[in-house]
Protein backbone atom coordinates (compact mmCIF):
# COMPACT_ATOMS: atom_id res chain seq x y z
CA UNK A 1 0.00 0.00 0.00
CA UNK A 2 1.32 3.43 -0.92
CA UNK A 3 1.00 6.42 1.40
CA UNK A 4 -0.85 9.41 -0.09
CA UNK A 5 0.85 12.72 -0.86
CA UNK A 6 1.24 14.76 2.33
CA UNK A 7 1.27 11.74 4.63
CA UNK A 8 4.01 11.38 7.25
CA UNK A 9 5.91 8.10 6.94
CA UNK A 10 8.86 6.42 8.62
CA UNK A 11 11.80 5.19 6.56
CA UNK A 12 15.25 3.92 7.34
CA UNK A 13 18.27 4.05 5.09
CA UNK A 14 21.71 2.48 5.21
CA UNK A 15 23.49 5.23 3.27
CA UNK A 16 27.09 6.26 3.65
CA UNK A 17 26.03 9.89 3.14
CA UNK A 18 24.51 11.66 6.11
CA UNK A 19 20.92 12.74 5.55
CA UNK A 20 20.03 16.20 6.89
CA UNK A 21 16.69 17.80 7.71
CA UNK A 22 15.21 19.28 4.55
CA UNK A 23 16.93 16.76 2.28
CA UNK A 24 14.88 14.71 -0.16
CA UNK A 25 14.85 10.92 -0.57
CA UNK A 26 13.96 9.80 -4.11
CA UNK A 27 13.20 6.21 -5.12
CA UNK A 28 13.72 4.50 -8.49
CA UNK A 29 10.08 5.15 -9.38
CA UNK A 30 10.45 8.90 -8.80
CA UNK A 31 8.57 8.96 -5.48
CA UNK A 32 9.97 11.70 -3.24
CA UNK A 33 10.06 12.15 0.53
CA UNK A 34 11.02 15.32 2.44
CA UNK A 35 13.04 14.53 5.57
CA UNK A 36 11.56 16.17 8.69
CA UNK A 37 13.39 14.25 11.45
CA UNK A 38 16.41 11.96 11.69
CA UNK A 39 17.78 9.57 14.31
CA UNK A 40 21.09 7.75 13.96
CA UNK A 41 21.23 4.18 15.27
CA UNK A 42 24.22 3.87 17.59
CA UNK A 43 23.86 0.31 18.91
CA UNK A 44 22.86 -3.13 17.67
CA UNK A 45 23.44 -4.87 14.36
CA UNK A 46 22.80 -1.85 12.16
CA UNK A 47 25.00 0.84 13.68
CA UNK A 48 24.90 3.86 11.39
CA UNK A 49 21.39 3.21 10.06
CA UNK A 50 19.45 6.44 9.72
CA UNK A 51 15.82 6.35 10.87
CA UNK A 52 13.85 9.11 9.15
CA UNK A 53 10.46 10.75 9.48
CA UNK A 54 9.38 12.07 6.09
CA UNK A 55 6.49 13.74 4.30
CA UNK A 56 5.45 12.25 0.94
CA UNK A 57 5.86 14.88 -1.80
CA UNK A 58 4.03 15.29 -5.08
CA UNK A 59 5.92 13.93 -8.09
CA UNK A 60 6.27 17.38 -9.67
CA UNK A 61 7.03 19.32 -6.46
CA UNK A 62 9.85 21.85 -6.57
CA UNK A 63 12.90 21.11 -4.42
CA UNK A 64 14.80 23.91 -2.65
CA UNK A 65 18.24 24.74 -4.06
CA UNK A 66 19.90 23.96 -0.70
CA UNK A 67 18.37 20.51 -0.40
CA UNK A 68 20.37 17.45 -1.33
CA UNK A 69 18.54 14.64 -3.16
CA UNK A 70 19.51 11.13 -2.06
CA UNK A 71 18.54 8.48 -4.61
CA UNK A 72 17.82 5.09 -3.10
CA UNK A 73 16.84 1.65 -4.31
CA UNK A 74 14.34 -0.40 -2.32
CA UNK A 75 15.30 -3.97 -1.53
CA UNK A 76 13.13 -6.79 -0.24
CA UNK A 77 12.98 -7.22 3.49
CA UNK A 78 12.72 -10.63 5.08
CA UNK A 79 9.87 -10.74 7.56
CA UNK A 80 9.74 -12.97 10.60
CA UNK A 81 7.29 -15.82 10.23
CA UNK A 82 6.87 -15.40 6.46
CA UNK A 83 6.41 -19.00 5.31
CA UNK A 84 7.29 -18.10 1.71
CA UNK A 85 10.87 -17.45 2.78
CA UNK A 86 11.45 -20.78 4.50
CA UNK A 87 13.62 -23.23 2.63
CA UNK A 88 11.82 -26.09 0.93
CA UNK A 89 8.55 -24.20 0.47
Amino acid sequence: MTAPVGAEVGLYVDLVDEVALGDVIETQTGRRYLVTARRLQERGQRVGRQHLRCVVLEANSRIDDGSHVHRIRWYSRRRRGDSRLRSGV
